[in-house]
C-alpha cells in the first residue's frame, strides 16, 4: 500500500491540471464532441468542425485552443493501446510493451523513486530476454546502470556492466545487418534496371548477413537474412527455391534457432500468394488469398501491398467481377492516400487496365468501379523497361478505341524506338514480342482477320515465352495473351 501511495501522490502532484485522456463518455464536452466528429470522418477542414462546435466559419481561437488540447490527448492514448496478436507481429508488441515499462521506470528515476524504477526495470529485462529485445535489454540495462551508480552500489554496477558488453557486442552485428538489409532493399527498389545493375550483388550481402547471424544467433538478424532472401529469390524468379526457403526457415522455428515471436507468419503468407501468381496457379492463389487476408490488419501498408497481389491473381485468371471488387475495396476509402505515390500510382494502373477491360467487354460485371486515385502519373512513367512499358501498352490500346485517329505513324515509332532502346536481350522476350504485335495492327490497317492470321506466329512465339525472374520485367498486369484477345475485339468494333 505505500507503495501504491507513494504513486497516486507522484501522479497528483506532477499530472497537467487538465485529464490526460479524453472522456469518450461526456457527450457534452467539447473536446468529446470533436473527437467525436473526427472520428466519423464526416468533416473535411477546420473550418467545417469550427461551424458544427461554435456556429462559426472560421477556425477561431477558442476551436485553435481545442483542437491543441485534443491532439494532446489523443497523443497520450497511444500508450494505452492494445495490439492484438492475431493482425501485429508479437516481436513488435513485445517490444512496445517493454518500452512502455521502461520509459515508466525513467519517470521514477527522474523522480528518484529507485526501488520502484528498478522492480519495473526487473519486468522490462524479463520481458527482452523472453522475446530475444536486445535494443530493449541494453535500454533497461544503462536505466538500471543509473541507478546503480546513484545509490553507490558497486557491485551491481560492474555485474550489470559485464552484462551491458554482452548485449553491446550483439547491438553492433545487428546494426550492421540492418544497414546491409536496409541498402540492398532500397538498391533493388529503384526500378527494374537499378535492380538488374544491383542483383548480382546481393548473394555477396547474403552471405554476410549469414555470418552475422551465426555469431549472433540474433532473431532481428535472421529475420533481415531471411526477408532479403526471399526478396533475391523473387527477383530471379526461382520460385521453387522460395518454398525451399520458407521450409528451412520454419525448420529452424521447430528447432528453437528462431524465436517464435520474431517469425513472421504473414510475410509468409504474402510470398506463397505471390508465388501461385508467379507460377500461374490462380485459382489456388484466390482461394489461398481469400483465406489470408483477415491475417493483415485493413488498410495497413502490409494489407494494401497483399491486396496488390490479390488483384493480379483476379486479373490474371479474368475473373474481373472480383478485380473490381478488390479495387473497389482498396480503394473506396481515403486509407489509398496513406500509401506511398508509388504504391498509389500502381493502383491507379491497375484501375485503368481494369477499365480497359470493361470498355472492350461491357458485358462483362463489374460493378462499382471507383473513380481514379490520381490524375496523373508521375513515377512509374520513369521505370522505362518496367510500369512505364504498362504505360505505353494501355496508351497504344486505348487509341485503337478511337476511330477519329487517322495517323497512327507517331504510335508506331514510338513503339519501334521503345523496342530499340530498352527491349533488348532474352529477358525482354515477351514485351518485344507483344510491342511487335500491336506494331502489326498498325501495318495491317487495323484489318481484324489478316491481323489474327499474320500475327499467329507471333502470338505462339509469345506463349512460348515465360516471364523472366521480378528483376528484369514488372508483373504483367493483364498478360500479353489476353490482351491480344482484348484487341482483337477492339479490331472486330471497328470494322462493325
Amino acid at each position: 500500500m505505500d507503495e501504491l501511495k507513494r504513486l497516486a501522490k507522484l501522479v497528483v502532484e506532477r499530472s497537467s491540471k487538465t485529464s490526460p485522456l479524453i472522456n469518450q463518455q461526456d457527450e457534452d464536452s467539447l473536446e468529446t464532441k470533436l473527437f467525436n466528429l473526427i472520428k466519423s470522418d464526416n468533416i473535411i477542414s477546420d473550418e467545417a468542425a469550427a461551424e458544427a462546435l461554435y456556429g462559426i466559419n472560421s477556425a477561431s481561437a477558442s476551436y485553435r485552443m481545442l483542437k491543441s488540447r485534443v491532439r494532446k490527448k489523443l497523443f497520450n492514448h497511444l500508450h494505452f493501446l492494445a495490439f492484438p496478436e492475431s493482425k501485429y507481429r508479437v516481436s513488435g508488441i513485445e517490444s512496445y510493451n517493454c518500452s512502455a515499462l521502461i520509459l515508466e521506470a525513467q519517470c521514477l528515476i527522474l523522480a528518484s523513486e529507485y526501488r520502484i524504477a528498478d522492480k519495473l526495470l526487473s519486468q522490462a529485462i524479463a520481458l527482452a530476454k523472453t522475446n530475444d529485445l536486445n535494443d530493449c535489454m541494453i535500454r533497461a540495462l544503462e536505466q538500471r546502470q543509473i541507478i546503480n551508480s546513484a545509490i553507490h552500489n558497486i557491485k551491481l554496477y560492474y555485474k550489470t556492466q559485464s552484462e551491458l558488453q554482452k548485449y553491446y557486442d550483439i547491438e553492433a552485428k545487428e546494426r550492421a545487418a540492418l544497414q546491409l538489409s536496409r541498402f540492398a532493399n532500397i538498391e533493388m527498389s529503384a526500378g527494374v534496371n537499378g535492380r538488374n545493375r544491383f542483383i548480382s550483388e546481393v548473394p555477396k550481402i547474403l552471405n554476410e548477413l549469414q555470418d552475422l547471424w551465426k555469431n549472433s544467433m540474433s532473431s532481428l538478424i535472421f529475420n533481415s537474412y531471411h526477408s532479403l532472401s526471399i526478396h533475391y529469390l523473387e527477383l530471379c524468379g526461382d520460385y521453387e527455391a522460395i518454398s525451399d526457403a520458407v521450409e528451412k526457415a520454419e525448420q529452424l522455428l521447430k528447432e528453437g534457432h528462431v524465436h517464435s515471436n520474431w517469425f513472421n507468419h504473414r510475410y509468409n503468407q504474402y510470398i506463397r500468394v505471390y508465388a501461385l501468381l508467379q507460377t500461374k496457379q490462380y485459382e489456388l492463389g484466390i482461394s489461398l488469398a481469400r483465406q489470408y487476408i483477415h491475417q493483415f490488419e485493413p488498410y495497413t501498408l502490409n494489407w494494401f501491398a497483399f491486396m496488390e497481389n490479390y488483384l493480379l491473381l483476379a486479373l490474371h485468371s479474368e475473373n474481373y467481377e472480383l478485380a473490381s471488387e478488390l479495387m473497389q475495396e482498396s480503394l473506396g476509402s481515403q486509407h489509398i492516400h496513406t500509401i506511398q505515390n508509388a504504391a498509389k500510382e500502381r493502383w491507379e494502373l491497375f484501375r485503368r487496365y481494369l477499365l480497359l477491360t470493361h470498355t472492350i467487354i461491357p458485358s462483362i460485371n463489374i460493378v462499382n468501379l471507383p473513380q481514379g486515385v490520381l490524375t496523373e502519373l508521375v513515377m512509374l512513367p520513369k521505370d522505362k523497361v518496367g510500369f512505364n512499358l504498362s504505360l505505353l501498352v494501355l496508351e497504344t490500346i486505348n487509341s485503337f478505341l478511337n476511330q477519329s485517329i487517322d495517323d497512327y505513324e507517331s504510335h508506331a515509332e514510338r513503339m519501334r524506338k521503345y523496342i530499340s532502346k530498352y527491349l533488348r536481350g532474352e529477358k525482354s522476350e515477351r514485351p518485344r514480342v507483344f510491342l511487335r504485335l500491336l506494331l502489326l495492327v498498325i501495318n495491317e490497317n487495323f484489318h481484324p482477320i489478316r491481323s489474327k492470321e499474320k500475327g499467329q506466329k507471333l502470338y505462339d512465339k509469345l506463349s512460348q515465352t515465360a516471364p523472366p525472374g521480378d528483376a528484369f520485367a514488372e508483373v504483367e498486369i493483364i498478360p500479353y495473351e489476353h490482351l491480344w484477345e482484348l484487341v482483337l475485339k477492339v479490331l472486330e468494333k471497328r470494322v462493325s
